[in-house]
């Protein structure tokens, strides 16, 4: 999926962007769900979420889908938020992480998102510093085009 390196004045970097091809710190439109595609926008266009953290959880058997979510939900709180953000009870933390099935064919990827239930936000959720130097991990993946993995990925939601 093509980013547009140059987007107009609506802000549009990406429609219909894949989840798995979000890159960390990638301001959402029209956000919804972590497991639906994306509408990714520059952070001062209107957008009600960001993507905040992208890790990746280690061990060779699948540890469950209880202990996942814990884990899942302790990285994403671990990640520094700008102080000047703005961040309040409105906000709320959604998460994918691999189930049984996806875990089985190598998925270890969590990925966290926050977003707003109402209104958008022109401003980036993460210190200057987090995306100015962010290297892309996941780039040594191979893309097989099967969207289908994608599907069976758990989502969670926690209120902030």
């Amino acid at each position: 999926m093509e980013r547009n390196e140059n987007p107009g004045l609506d802000g549009v970097i990406a429609t219909e962007m894949p989840p798995a091809q979000l890159q960390l710190g990638d301001c959402l439109r029209g956000f919804d769900s972590p497991l639906d595609a994306q509408t990714v926008v520059t952070c001062d266009s209107a957008h009600n979420a960001q993507m905040i953290g992208s890790f990746e959880v280690s061990g060779t058997d699948y540890p469950g889908a209880s202990e996942l979510l814990t884990q899942s939900e302790d990285l994403c709180k671990s990640v520094s938020l700008d102080p000047s953000a703005g961040l309040d009870s409105t906000w709320t933390y959604h998460f994918s992480r691999p189930s049984q099935s996806t875990w089985e064919q190598g998925d270890r990827a969590v990925s966290c998102f926050l977003s707003l239930a109402e209104g958008n936000v022109r401003t980036s959720l993460l210190p200057p510093e987090a995306t100015d130097n962010a290297t892309d991990e996941d780039s040594s993946e191979p893309d097989n085009g099967n969207s289908d993995d994608e599907s069976q990925k758990a989502e969670e939601t926690t209120e902030s």
